[in-house]
């Protein structure tokens, strides 16, 4: 018995804390994205932290956290 399209969104629906969409605007140079405070404020996310960007035929989002990556250095 075929599902419904309906059935199909709950079924493969990412459960997220955060859902934000962004618009990539240019600087002339780079394309550019703000990252919403409600992001900002759930990761924590401070002036010098990184987002290392992995792409294939997905993308993901790692955060690098500034203070993290000084401490490592230091060991």
């Amino acid at each position: 018995m075929p599902i419904t399209e309906e059935e199909l969104k709950e079924i493969i629906k990412t459960k997220v804390n955060i859902e934000r969409v962004t618009t990539i605007s240019s600087d002339g140079k780079t394309l550019i994205t703000r990252i919403p405070k409600e992001v900002v404020e759930y990761l924590k996310i401070e002036k010098g932290d990184k987002l290392r960007w992995l792409v294939d035929k997905e993308i993901r989002l790692e955060l690098i956290k500034e203070n993290e990556s000084k401490k490592k250095e230091n060991s």
